[in-house]
């Protein structure tokens, strides 16, 4: 069979796998075939690297917490918020597709919220009303993208937002 015609099986395997169209053992007995065995190293290696990625990511949130809570020059705030933020958006752009997605989603809708609540406090603009505002507007954004995808914890978040910031107004 030549190389061309391996390489089309080759990939629709790999499509079956990652929409689990087939058990994983199938379609990894089905790649070892058509690939000679030379497929694994390459899967071991996308799997770590796609490992180590979730691990950095997963640091980024306590850190970027640590950084609002502290007593820090606001631009110092921002620029840090902000590289956290560039740094979530490559691994957001790999993961498109996978179950990380969401986790990576979640973290940047996390650190854009604490990006803006940082933002209104440089602005100096009254912390109370445009904090409240920058949250109802943060949580309408989450609960789009939770009835665009289907997912029930983003609304549940979205939701729990905008009750909290309207009874913030209250009393």
């Amino acid at each position: 069979m030549n190389s061309e015609r391996k390489q089309i099986i080759v990939d629709e395997i790999k499509h079956w796998k990652i929409n689990k169209l087939l058990p994983e053992t199938y379609c990894d007995f089905l790649l070892a075939l058509y690939t000679g065995g030379k497929q694994e190293e390459q899967v071991t290696k996308k799997k770590r690297s796609a490992l180590l990625m979730a691990y950095i990511i997963l640091l980024l949130l306590p850190v970027s917490l640590f950084v609002y809570f502290t007593e820090m020059n606001p631009p110092m705030q921002m620029s840090l918020l902000t590289g956290f933020v560039i740094c979530v958006i490559p691994a957001l752009k790999m993961s498109r597709g996978q179950r990380m997605f969401f986790y990576y989603m979640g973290v940047l809708f996390l650190l854009l919220l604490l990006l803006s609540l940082t933002g209104i406090g440089i602005a100096h603009l009254p912390k109370g009303p445009s904090s409240a505002i920058a949250i109802i507007i943060h949580s309408f954004i989450w609960i789009t993208f939770a009835v665009r995808f289907k997912t029930r914890s983003f609304f549940i978040a979205g939701l729990a937002g905008i009750l909290l910031s309207i009874g913030s107004f209250l009393f």
